[in-house]
C-alpha cells in the first residue's frame, strides 16, 4: 500500500489520448500547475529507472502521465512483483495526490486469454497453450485445421488488453510455417529513414484485426510522385512532393522510441505505395486499438480487395478473405456460447 499522504481513491476520468491531442494543441505553453505535473512525471520516470530490475525488463514499457498531481500509469508490466517494486519506487516522490495504476499484467492475461480459449477447446478437441510478454500474447498447440488456428487468434485478439497475438499453432499433416516477422509497434509522430537518408513522419499504423499486429504504417514525408516525380517551380528549383505513403512492416531494420530505420531506399518505388482510402477503414467505434495507439492511430485493410489493391494485401500479416468453411465454423461456436472471453 502507499504510504497515508498519497490517496488511492479513483480520480477524475483521464484519458491519455485526449491529453495527447490536448498537449498537441497547446503547444509548449504551460501553466503553473502543468510545470509541477511535468516535475513529477519526471521524478517518477526516474525512481522506475532507478530500480536496476524495473530498468532491465518494465521501463520502456511503461508511459507516465501526470495532471494536476494525479499520476497514471499505461502499459504492460510482467507481474505483481514488478507492480509491488513500482509501488515502492514512487513512495518517497513528493507533489503525488493520488496514483490510478492502469498496468496490465501478463499473468493475469494469459489467465484471461487461456480462459477464452477453453470453449474452442471443448468444441474442437484441442488444447492450446499460450503465453505473455508485455501484451503480446504466443498462441501455441496443434489443431487439425487451419480453420481452427484463425479462430484461436481471433478469440484472443478479441481481449482489448492483448497488444497482438503471435500465431505457433500447428495444423496436424502440414508443412512448418516460415517465421513471422518480429512484432513490431511505431510510435506515432516517429521519425522513419530510408537508407538514402530521406526521412518521413508515422500518422497512423494499419493493424490487422484477426491478431492485433502492426502489418504497415502510413508515412508522411516529401517523396517523390510515381507517375510525376519532381514538380517545377517558378524559380527553376525542384522539390519532391509532400504525400502519404503505405510502408509495410517488412522493410522495417529496426525500430526505437524515437526513430526508425528501413532497409530500402527512398527510390525503390516497388516496395511501397501510395495512399489510396480506398484501401482502407476505420475501425468500428467500439473496437479498443492495443497499448499505445489511440482509436484516431489505426486503420484497417479493406476486407474484399479487388485487383488492383492486391499489392496492398501481400503484406505481411494482413488477413485474406474469410473462407464459407471458417464462417460457419465462427457461427457454430458463437451457436455453442454467447461469447468468447475477453
Amino acid at each position: 500500500m502507499f504510504p497515508a499522504q498519497i490517496s488511492t481513491s479513483k480520480p477524475d476520468q483521464f484519458s491519455r489520448c485526449e491529453e495527447r491531442s490536448q498537449m498537441m494543441d497547446h503547444g509548449a505553453s504551460l501553466s503553473k500547475t502543468q510545470k509541477t505535473d511535468a516535475t513529477i512525471k519526471e521524478s517518477v520516470e526516474r525512481a522506475i529507472w532507478n530500480d536496476d530490475v524495473l530498468r532491465a525488463i518494465e521501463y520502456s514499457e511503461i508511459a507516465v502521465h501526470v495532471k494536476n498531481g494525479v499520476v497514471y500509469l499505461n502499459g504492460h508490466i510482467v507481474s505483481t512483483t514488478s507492480q509491488g517494486r513500482i509501488q515502492n519506487a514512487l513512495r518517497a516522490i513528493p507533489g503525488i495526490q493520488a496514483i490510478q495504476n492502469n498496468l496490465v499484467l501478463d499473468d493475469g492475461l494469459t489467465n484471461e486469454v487461456a480462459a477464452s480459449l477453453g470453449t474452442l477447446e471443448h468444441t474442437y478437441a484441442c488444447k492450446f497453450f499460450t503465453g505473455a510478454s508485455h501484451g503480446l500474447i504466443s498462441l501455441n498447440g496443434i489443431v487439425s485445421d487451419e480453420n481452427i488456428k484463425l479462430l484461436a487468434e481471433k478469440c484472443v485478439a478479441r481481449n482489448p488488453n492483448v497488444r497482438g497475438v503471435i500465431n505457433h499453432v500447428h495444423v496436424s499433416g502440414a508443412e512448418p510455417e516460415l517465421q513471422d516477422q518480429p512484432f513490431l509497434q511505431p510510435i506515432i509522430g516517429e521519425i522513419i529513414y530510408f537508407l538514402d537518408g530521406l526521412s518521413g513522419i508515422v500518422k497512423q499504423v494499419v493493424i490487422n484485426p484477426n491478431n492485433r499486429c502492426v502489418v504497415a504504417m502510413l508515412v508522411l514525408g516529401p517523396f517523390a510522385d510515381q507517375q510525376q516525380g519532381h514538380r517545377s517551380f517558378n524559380n527553376g528549383e525542384s522539390r519532391s512532393l509532400e504525400r502519404l505513403v503505405v510502408l509495410s512492416m517488412d522493410v522495417v531494420r529496426y525500430l526505437t522510441r524515437v526513430s526508425g530505420f528501413l532497409h530500402i531506399g527512398s527510390n525503390e518505388r516497388e516496395r511501397y505505395m501510395d495512399f489510396d482510402s480506398g484501401f482502407f477503414r476505420a475501425p468500428d467505434v467500439d473496437w479498443a486499438p492495443p497499448y499505445p495507439y489511440c482509436p484516431d492511430d489505426v486503420l484497417f485493410p479493406v476486407e474484399q480487395p479487388g485487383k488492383e489493391a492486391q499489392g496492398l494485401w501481400q503484406l505481411p500479416g494482413t488477413p485474406m478473405m474469410v473462407a464459407p468453411k471458417e464462417e460457419l465454423l465462427w457461427e457454430q461456436l458463437l451457436a455453442n456460447d454467447d461469447g468468447l472471453g475477453g
